[in-house]
């Protein structure tokens, strides 16, 4: 098949050293350094850590053009405690939604939205399936 994985999602930012410390310092993803791709053009692409071989998560595009926000959410990622998150993410004075519970036939759902420093919408969601749940 030609197509094998994501390479990347590029999310534009206003300025990169910023949301690198953002995505990096407080969602702890691993930045591989700054790339100048010419023309007064940067970005940097994030992984977690530890990262499977070629398998960028993020790339951050440094762009001119001002941002408007989006109501849509960009995407999400899938976290551990989630509760404790919420709490460490609020104590740093990050834009946070209130934690949202649900359960399906498979997991037990807890999730919440944070915001980067361009108000991209963050979608931090935990699942426990249902069978470890009820232990």
């Amino acid at each position: 098949m030609p197509v094998q994985q994501i390479g990347g999602v590029f999310v534009p930012v206003t300025q990169l050293e910023r949301s690198i410390s953002f995505y990096a310092e407080t969602l702890g993803l691993v930045c591989r350094g700054i790339e100048d791709w010419g023309d007064g053009k940067r970005g940097a692409t994030l992984f977690f850590d530890p990262h499977p071989e070629h398998a960028a998560l993020l790339t951050l595009a440094e762009t001119k053009e001002p941002l408007t926000a989006q109501a849509n959410l960009n995407f999400n990622f899938k976290c551990n405690q989630a509760m404790e998150l919420h709490a460490e993410l609020k104590a740093k004075g990050c834009r946070v939604t209130e934690i949202e519970t649900w359960d399906s036939p498979w997991n037990h759902h807890m999730m919440f939205d944070a915001f980067d420093p361009d108000g991209h919408r963050i979608n931090l969601i935990e699942m426990v399936p249902v069978a470890k749940a009820a232990k």
